[in-house]
């Protein structure tokens, strides 16, 4: 496991502290992952702008059924 030191205002650090309800690193980690997961559905979202799918998302369930189109 990694171990960072960041650098927060005193205010910041105090509200992280008291809503950390005592464990700090945990409530850093929901943040960053919550972040990263926000971005990446942001590119996803880019992407399939740029790049539509060829089926809607009824279609996909229909094939899976065995159903025709």
């Amino acid at each position: 496991m990694a171990k960072l030191n960041i650098s927060l205002p005193d205010a910041t650090a105090d509200a992280l502290r008291e809503s950390a309800g005592g464990n700090v690193s945990a409530e850093i980690n929901r943040a960053v992952l919550q972040r990263l997961a926000e971005k990446e559905a942001r590119r996803i979202a880019a992407h399939e702008q740029k790049n539509p799918p060829k089926y809607s998302d009824v279609d996909l369930l229909r094939i899976g059924m065995g159903m025709p189109l």
